[in-house]
């Protein structure tokens, strides 16, 4: 399994001395790959700039631990987006405990936040915001996750619980073989609405999947190196995973299972 990550400074934020307010954590457990992605909102009601690094920080990390527990729990047996839903509800509750003993505002910290777990060519995921997930199955099909077509500037982070969604996608007959995640600095020059419909800088998205052509000790790099490239003051974060394992004619384990 090859799982990659980058988060690089937007020049916006280098210009006004605003730290990076995206974090990403990747992780491997109990058989699933995981990726936590967030997206601090940069202002604060009085549009100034917030500290929501803060809160990116603290919301992702929770998140990995509350599905590092839940997922390694041998009774839990509940849907995998019930459980996503779950992490969620976890880190706001985090969150709000944590800037209320700051003394921060709730909503001048906020965050959006993307997750997403992969495991045997299936993959689950929820989003809070905006940002995203693209997949390409074995078959060569593709999907594209978000929350909506993104026609502005507004978000609507963890704190909005109406606007999170989850989603399920993979399949034994066509499993998923590949995945990236994305924050908006970098998953709007993947994926730009037109005429209500959803455009896609093919060239870009495969090149990302390229990496799985690199020498493994110079992927980091490299994936820091393209991203570094990319034109946008906005921070840039993005998360590549792609299972090596599935092999193009072969049943997945659960489908020879099946059909013995």
């Amino acid at each position: 399994m090859i799982i990659e990550s980058t988060s690089i400074q937007g020049t916006m934020h280098t210009q006004y001395d605003v730290k990076n307010q995206d974090a990403v954590l990747t992780f491997q457990t109990a058989g699933y790959t995981g990726v936590v992605a967030c997206d601090g909102v940069s202002l604060t009601s009085n549009w100034t700039f917030s500290h929501s690094e803060i809160a990116a920080a603290i919301v992702s990390k929770a998140a990995v631990s509350y599905l590092e527990n839940q997922l390694n729990e041998p009774e839990a047996d509940q849907p995998i987006c019930d459980t996503i839903r779950d992490a969620f509800l976890f880190s706001l509750a985090v969150l709000k405990e944590a800037l209320d003993k700051m003394e921060i505002p709730f909503f001048d910290c906020q965050t959006t936040l993307i997750v997403a777990l992969y495991k045997e060519g299936h993959l689950w995921a929820g989003i809070a915001g905006d940002g995203g997930i693209l997949f390409q199955t074995e078959n060569h099909n593709v999907g594209t996750l978000i929350t909506r077509l993104k026609s502005s500037s507004s978000v609507y982070p963890i704190g909005d619980t109406q606007e999170w969604r989850f989603f399920e996608g993979g399949s034994d007959a066509d499993p998923i073989k590949q995945f990236l995640v994305a924050t908006d600095g970098v998953f709007d020059q993947l994926i730009i609405p037109y005429e209500g419909q959803l455009g896609g800088n093919y060239e870009l998205i495969e090149k990302f999947f390229t990496i799985s052509q690199v020498p493994a000790s110079k992927r980091n790099e490299w994936l820091h190196e393209l991203v570094d490239s990319l034109p946008g003051h906005d921070d840039k974060t993005i998360a590549i995973a792609i299972d090596q394992d599935l092999k193009s004619g072969e049943k997945s384990n659960s489908q020879a299972k099946d059909e013995a």
